[in-house]
């Protein structure tokens, strides 16, 4: 019996931290000094802080995937000005991804080539909580053989996990249990000075098993005149909402299932993009795993009908890039 499946991923080597638990603080107190921790370890690392001198960044990458079993090498470049100024590519054999930001509230992208990986530039950059989270707990821990403070917190159904250098202030790990869809996990490692901020020059990050992205910063350097032309839209690019706070993900209302090809003989998996707008519609379909020609076909066609609620912003409906994975189970 032919039973084809399908889920939204939305875009970790799980951490092993050993937790000592303390009751000598009280509920009130913990939740001070795990928000002063954040606080103060982003404002050790945020290069993208409002008022942040401009910088442009190279980065290499490469991502391993466990099914299929693949390994990508790539470049990231990334010059930034300001939160409604920057320009990022990613950049791999087969693939280039141009993304410039438009304003607090939206970006473009423009695609070339195929085989784009499931992993971009969300990764590429160091992650901090959105918006001021629930703290729940605060401990000693370690990680990697370093003795570090460790914050649990919620934030908008997601629960963290926050580790920090308690010589230095710097966040060593960051863990985020997504709420039905997983684990993600990040270390941040041989950190550097870049003006009067530390930043990591590796981070290694892994949403289950054998997915990871390796990445290794090449270039991190202050941008004195940068060219203007970079920061216009470019011609055919798609735009996309871009999210001060923790955006709420689009929901599927509908989705139809995809018809199994009448000659496949196995279970395989079809891996797409696209945008949902504020609408629910799913546009500007592209496969970025392929399954073959004649899955990827079947499942272009039954996504195209799929619905959602958009996604939401502080209130109001945005449009955003998600990736949905289509599964094909032959029974």
């Amino acid at each position: 019996m032919n039973q084809p499946s399908a889920t939204i991923a939305l875009g970790g080597l799980f951490a092993i931290v050993s937790l000592v638990f303390s009751g000598s603080a009280s509920a009130e107190d913990k939740k001070e000094i795990g928000q002063r921790l954040l606080d103060n370890a982003q404002k050790l690392s945020d290069i993208r802080a409002e008022g942040s001198h401009a910088f442009r960044m190279e980065v290499k990458f490469r991502i391993t995937s466990k099914s299929p079993a693949k390994e990508t090498e790539g470049k990231y470049a990334e010059i930034w000005v300001s939160k409604v100024k920057w320009h990022r590519e990613v950049e791999t054999p087969s693939f280039h991804r141009l993304e410039v930001g438009l304003s607090p509230y939206s970006s473009s992208y423009l695609d070339s080539g195929s085989d784009q990986p499931d992993t971009l530039s969300d990764r590429m950059l160091l992650r901090f909580p959105q918006s001021s989270p629930e703290i729940r707990d605060v401990s000693e821990g370690e990680v990697s053989g370093v003795k570090t403070t460790c914050v649990e917190s919620k934030e908008l159904g997601a629960k963290n996990l926050d580790c920090v250098d308690p010589s230095t202030g710097v966040f060593l790990l960051r863990e985020i249990h997504y709420h039905g869809s997983g684990v993600e996990t990040c270390s941040y490692r041989d950190y550097q000075k870049f003006r009067e901020l530390m930043f990591p020059r590796s981070v290694h990050c892994v949403k289950k098993p054998g997915d990871e992205i390796e990445l290794t910063i090449a270039t991190l350097a202050a941008e004195t005149a940068p060219d203007e032309s970079l920061f216009a839209k470019p011609p055919g690019a798609v735009e996309i909402g871009h999210c001060p706070s923790r955006v709420t993900p689009p929901k599927l209302t509908y989705n139809p299932e995809p018809k199994y090809p009448a000659h496949g003989q196995e279970n395989v998996t079809a891996v797409l993009s696209t945008v949902v707008g504020v609408e629910g519609k799913p546009g500007d379909l592209r496969v970025t795993n392929s399954a073959g020609k004649d899955f990827d076909q079947s499942a272009l066609d039954a996504v195209r009908l799929w619905t959602f609620k958009p996604a939401i912003c502080e209130g109001v409906p945005i449009p955003v890039l998600i990736s949905v994975q289509v599964n094909f189970h032959k029974r």
